[in-house]
């Protein structure tokens, strides 16, 4: 994920700072609340936690990031704008110098915008699966296209950083995608896009995810299109070569870890083996080599960011011709 070169220094300096480290975190996914004002018929999270009106309170949410020393917070859920103290969150994380990632269906975005000052460390990320039919189709939402647009546009006429955050199911035409992709770079100016393979695991309809095998097809279209256009894909190149099948990863869990209000939730975002009172109790109570490809049967087909984003960047920095093309990207 690209991120802005303020950003990119800090993280890259705490990541030399854990040399010598097995394992460390780069993400904490903050999910304040489990609940949602839709019901995407790809989500999983609506599914492991139906009807379920858990929260974090505020204090909880930042204690998170003082047991954890992630450089990067990604607030989701469920739908972080439904959440009361979601600003105060937001501010409390931006005065421990993090970077944020505040995902959000749209659907609240424009009547919360005036809770929230532009800052270069946080980015509005609106949860966008394709151009307005498909889009629509799988939020199970007619007319939340049309809605996450114009809050996009307003979003960045009041100066925020707006990204968007694409799953591409089997059903998933690469040339919708590809054509939401150049309408958010050349028509909206989109600061840039996550896009990443539906998720392969329990809690999801088989019928709508895929294998790796067919979601690399579709990425090798994708980075084709993105070359010859500059669209604003956010996948390093690492990443990239991963999810094209041109590179093999190791899933890295504990790169990416989750707080929900249960507690610290493992091995993944995905996956639910264990909840774990603390942080440190989280770090030392899974067995992390059990998990990924080759290891989990339920892995086996997973290429979400939030996995193997760590394992790239951790790849990224192990050589001097990794660590000089991903800096080229960044810069570019």
């Amino acid at each position: 994920m690209k991120f802005p070169l303020r950003s990119t220094v800090q993280i890259g300096r705490y990541v030399a700072s854990q040399k010598g480290k097995d394992r460390y975190p780069l993400v904490i996914m903050l999910e304040p609340t489990l609940g949602c004002n839709i019901a995407c018929i790809g989500c999983g999270k609506i599914r492991e936690y139906e009807s379920n009106k858990a929260r974090l309170t505020v204090e909880e949410c930042l204690h998170s990031a003082v047991e954890c020393p992630a450089p990067v917070i990604s607030i989701c859920g469920g739908e972080p704008l439904i959440f009361k103290g979601v600003e105060e969150v937001v501010a409390g994380f931006l005065e421990m110098k993090r970077n944020i990632q505040l995902c959000t269906n749209a659907l609240r975005l424009v009547d919360m915008l005036d809770r929230f000052e532009p800052n270069p460390r946080l980015t509005f990320v609106v949860h966008l699966d394709g151009m307005q039919e498909i889009h629509d189709y799988i939020c199970d939402y007619p007319g939340l296209w049309d809605i996450a647009v114009d809050a996009i546009k307003a979003a960045r006429a009041s100066g925020f950083r707006v990204t968007t955050n694409t799953t591409i199911f089997k059903e998933t035409e690469v040339d919708d995608v590809i054509q939401m992709m150049a309408y958010l770079t050349d028509e909206v100016g989109i600061d840039g896009m996550l896009v990443a393979p539906g998720y392969q695991y329990s809690q999801i309809d088989p019928n709508l995810t895929m294998t790796r095998d067919e979601h690399e097809v579709k990425f090798r279209l994708i980075r084709d299109a993105v070359r010859k256009n500059g669209y604003r894909w956010l996948a390093s190149p690492v990443y990239q070569d991963f999810l094209t099948g041109d590179k093999s990863l190791p899933c890295a869990p504990w790169g990416s870890v989750t707080r929900n209000p249960y507690g610290w939730k493992g091995p993944c975002y995905l996956l639910t083996d264990g909840i774990f009172p603390t942080y440190e109790a989280l770090v030392n109570g899974i067995e992390w080599e059990r998990y990924g490809p080759g290891n989990d049967h339920r892995c086996e087909h997973c290429g979400i960011h939030s996995g193997f984003e760590p394992a790239a960047t951790i790849a990224a920095t192990s050589s001097m011709k990794e660590t000089v093309r991903s800096l080229a990207w960044t810069l570019r």
